[in-house]
Order: structure tokens, then C-alpha cells, then sequence
């Protein structure tokens, strides 16, 4: 068995080949940069990046990377799940976000579900919740290192079911290892925090937050743009947030300890052990 793990740099796909690593299984990681690429923007790279594969990790790339636009990619990932389809991969695992199946079809992410859903391929779903290392590599840390430690989101008093990419690795390889063809797990961590406590526990720590402020969308909005972030970008991640305002983002869901076969970790083990 081979399996393919794109995104393989990235937060959740390194975690998914290090553990199928610790579990002897033969991978190939895939990314632009890796020994054999694999790059959306260029087909020619597909068919050697599934030569030999028998399932697949698949991850939607991003909408934007905060300074460029990435977008629009969705139908290259469609045009490879077919390939994959031709090519005699058995199982494909995507993961996409929380909540991704109310998204209306023109949704890339949403796009892709549907196109695997309709494909011949196994397929699994994993739809995880904002992940922990966002506080330490991605938006959130961005964010409060432009203000000395301070959150500013327009997010109000809304809480988060956070998950570590370690547990969405975990129920990611048993999805691969296993027989869960025809599932959807909604991915959370174990408890629902609301950004004020996430602050609180991070205050005296190593963490790069230690405060929260509430702030107006429009207020959110001028000081992402400050930073240099692209316009889409800012659109994407604003969009993120008032789901959060809303409490979509707030459920703790079971899928993650029945799949994986522990409890997920929370905020304090987080911080003990960050990676």
C-alpha cells in the first residue's frame, strides 16, 4: 500500500505522514516542493505523484495564502480526483471545514465533496473545526503579533471547539487504514472556548496571545488589509469569523475520540506541548 499525502508541508498533512510513518506504512508526500511535486497549477506533475498510489489524503488547496490569491483551483482538484479515479486509486480521504456540507455547490470545497461523492472512489470526509496551531502558525498568531499580543476579531463572546491537527491526523489515517467509506466526521476538540478564555490560558505561557478584543467587522477589516493581506483574503477570513459570531463554530462534536479512539486534546495539553 502506498498512500499520497498532499499538502504534506502543510499543518495537517505533515502530522498525517508522520503518523502513517510510525505506522510503517509507505507514503509519498506531496507538495510543490517535494522529491516528486505535485503541483495544482500544473497537470503535467499529477500522473507521477499517483504512479504506484492506492489511496490518497486529499486537502483542498486554500483560497489565499494572505498576500497572493490562490483561489480557483477547485476544478483542478476535480480533474485530479478523476485521474486518481482512472489511475486505480482505491481511497481517497478529503478534508475540507466544519459545517462545509451546508455550503452552496459553487463553494470549491463543497464542489470537491460533491464531485467525490459522486465518483466511483471510496471516499471519507473530514470537516475539523479551527485548529490550535493557528494561535502559534497561521492567522491568529499573524493577528495578535500585529498587536502586542492581543486577539482583535469580530467574533464577540462566541466560543470555539479548537482541535489540535495531531487528533485530525489520527481519525485522518484511521479513515486510511481502515474501512470508512461513506462517512462525514465533523472534527472538534473537546471543549468550547470562547477567545477571552483562550487568551486567559494562554496569558503565561510561550503562547503568542495573551489578550482579546472584541472588535466591529469594519474595524477587523482595515487592520487585516493593514497588514498587507490580499482583499480576498480578508473576504475569506471575515466570512470565518462571522460564522464563529454566529455559533456555528461552537458544538463539541464525538466523531474525533469514536474515530480516533481517544479523547482529543484541549487547550492545556496544547500548550504543554505544542507542534
Amino acid at each position: 500500500m502506498t498512500v499520497l499525502v498532499t499538502a504534506a508541508s502543510g499543518k495537517v498533512g505533515r502530522e498525517v505522514a508522520a503518523q502513517l510513518r510510525a505506522r510503517g506504512v509507505e507514503l509519498r508526500a506531496g507538495s510543490r516542493r517535494s522529491d516528486v511535486p505535485l503541483d495544482w497549477s500544473d497537470p503535467a506533475t499529477w500522473p507521477a505523484a499517483l504512479d504506484g498510489v492506492d489511496r490518497v489524503f486529499l486537502i483542498v488547496p486554500g483560497g489565499d495564502d494572505g498576500h497572493r490569491s490562490v483561489a480557483g483551483l477547485g476544478g483542478a482538484v476535480v480533474e485530479f480526483l478523476d485521474l486518481a479515479q482512472r489511475r486505480g486509486v482505491e481511497r481517497v480521504v478529503l478534508m475540507t471545514a466544519l459545517g462545509m456540507e451546508y455550503a452552496p455547490a459553487e463553494v470549491e470545497q463543497r464542489a470537491v465533496e460533491l464531485h467525490l461523492q459522486r465518483s466511483e472512489l471510496a471516499w471519507t470526509i473530514l470537516r475539523p473545526n479551527w485548529f490550535f496551531q493557528n494561535l502559534t502558525d497561521g492567522p491568529l498568531r499573524t493577528l495578535a503579533e500585529a498587536h502586542g499580543g492581543a486577539l482583535r476579531l469580530p467574533t464577540a463572546d462566541a466560543a470555539v471547539s479548537f482541535i489540535d491537527t495531531r487528533d485530525i491526523a489520527a481519525v485522518a489515517v484511521e479513515a486510511l487504514l481502515a474501512d470508512h467509506h461513506g462517512r462525514e466526521y465533523a472534527l472538534t476538540g473537546p471543549q468550547s472556548l470562547t477567545f477571552s478564555e483562550v487568551a486567559e490560558a494562554c496569558r503565561d505561557s510561550p503562547m503568542p496571545v495573551n489578550a482579546y478584543e472584541p472588535v466591529s467587522e469594519k474595524d477587523f477589516r482595515r487592520a487585516a488589509l493593514g497588514l498587507g493581506w490580499h482583499p480576498d483574503y480578508v473576504d475569506t477570513v471575515s466570512g470565518l469569523f462571522a460564522v464563529i459570531a454566529a455559533g456555528h463554530a461552537a458544538p463539541v462534536l464525538p466523531d474525533t475520540a469514536e474515530v480516533s479512539g481517544r479523547a482529543p486534546r484541549s487547550l492545556a495539553e496544547f500548550i504543554a506541548a505544542p507542534r
